[in-house]
């Protein structure tokens, strides 16, 4: 009798536990589905570049970009880059149009704070490092036809 009366505290001690354990396992879960979508803050979203987006800026951007970003991004920003298979989770696919369309500001954000496993730039590279990355990162927008052609005959 006193073994069913123990094994029913028991019992019931887990019920408890358990109604408490799910809801945070669920809130947790929802949260980090949440978390999937990285947004700037409006107020950074509106920064503007002060590098213009000349064929310098962009060198500099690219010389940058080559030096601490491809590893994991890749040589076209599609996040294929030889250390991108070991990490956590996958990389940024920064030739996405989603991520193309996303004002300088948000870029810049991004790249200076960071997000697991993208670690923080804001000491790593200066301010306007930052900014020539974004210029040269905008290079990984897919061309339409017309800017194709426009470019072509510029070659002839």
């Amino acid at each position: 009798m006193r073994s069913l009366r123990k094994f029913s505290e028991t019992v019931g001690m887990l019920f408890i536990i358990l109604s408490f354990i799910q809801p945070i396992a669920g809130a947790q879960g929802s949260s980090s589905n949440a978390l999937e979508e990285w947004k700037a803050p409006a107020r950074a979203a509106r920064k503007v570049n002060p590098i213009p987006s000349d064929e310098k800026s962009i060198a500099l951007g690219k010389a940058v970009y080559i030096r601490e970003c491809l590893s994991c991004h890749g040589a076209t920003g599609k996040g294929d880059g030889p250390q991108a298979k070991d990490l956590e989770r996958p990389v940024g696919n920064l030739s996405d149009p989603k991520v193309l369309e996303e004002t300088d500001g948000a870029l810049y954000w991004k790249v200076t704070e960071g997000k697991k496993p993208m670690p923080t730039f804001d000491r790593k590279l200066t301010e306007e490092e930052r900014w020539q990355v974004i210029n040269y990162v905008r290079t990984f927008a897919p061309q339409s036809a017309s800017e194709k052609q426009l470019k072509q005959g510029e070659n002839s």
